[in-house]
């Protein structure tokens, strides 16, 4: 039984007129053709991508050095520069006593003082949220505050700003207590928490952390284009 070509009206794919089906040639495409109609790439890479992304990730890392060691420094002066330390109870606790230096109106800001090596924010922050507090100025003004209604919080280290307040030169006088809360909060928060009153305001102690945030979102976007950059494929 023959296996050629036994049509000789129908040639075969790649034969010529009247050619066997063994003697068709197989059809040939260029290198690298994709029968489908893609075309092959290769990388070609994006100098200028590549260059804005690594200077970029310099600058985010440098903005981030520095808003580690600002929000440090922060941190600590809050402590360092308290002029007054106080604690927080139900009821009231333990109020803070400080002179306003002369011809000198000045703001400043309650902190509370948070132990231990781990923080639990959400406790942390029922904690802020139930506390508030009065300060005594040396003309009688009394001015009252809580954590609940601060414009500006921070948050730096151990410490959580409650609220600031503006007080002229003389004696002063701060005293902080829980209030009502929630039956969650009366749960969660201490029983008693130290807190300092530092002059400036939480926007200032929060600069640090400013740029901390910062310098991670410029990383991300560095080392974005530096990767679409470096990787880019062109078509040959």
């Amino acid at each position: 039984m023959s296996t050629g070509w036994s049509d000789p009206d129908v040639t075969p794919v790649g034969g010529e007129p009247g050619a066997r089906a063994d003697d068709a040639r197989p059809l040939t495409r260029p290198a690298g053709e994709d029968p489908f109609g893609s075309r092959p790439t290769r990388v070609r890479r994006g100098w200028v991508r590549v260059v804005l992304g690594a200077l970029l990730v310099v600058g985010g890392v440098v903005a981030l050095g520095y808003g580690i060691v600002e929000a440090v420094r922060a941190g600590n002066a809050i402590t360092d520069d308290a002029v007054a330390r106080g604690t927080v109870r139900e009821g009231g606790g333990q109020e803070a006593t400080f002179v306003v230096p002369d011809r000198e109106d000045r703001e400043y800001t309650v902190y509370l003082r948070f132990s231990g090596v781990f923080s639990n924010d959400e406790d942390e922050d029922l904690t802020v949220r139930d506390t508030r507090c009065v300060a005594i100025t040396s003309t009688g003004e009394r001015i009252a505050f809580g954590g609940n209604r601060q414009d500006v919080a921070a948050t730096i280290g151990n410490s959580a700003s409650v609220n600031h307040f503006a007080a002229p030169a003389g004696p002063t006088v701060v005293r902080c207590g829980y209030g009502d809360g929630t039956r969650s909060s009366r749960v969660r928060r201490p029983d008693s928490i130290g807190f300092v009153v530092t002059p400036g305001t939480p926007s200032l102690a929060g600069d640090g952390v400013l740029f901390i945030v910062g310098g991670v979102g410029i990383n991300l976007l560095g080392g974005f284009l530096f990767w679409s950059g470096w990787h880019r494929r062109r078509p040959v």
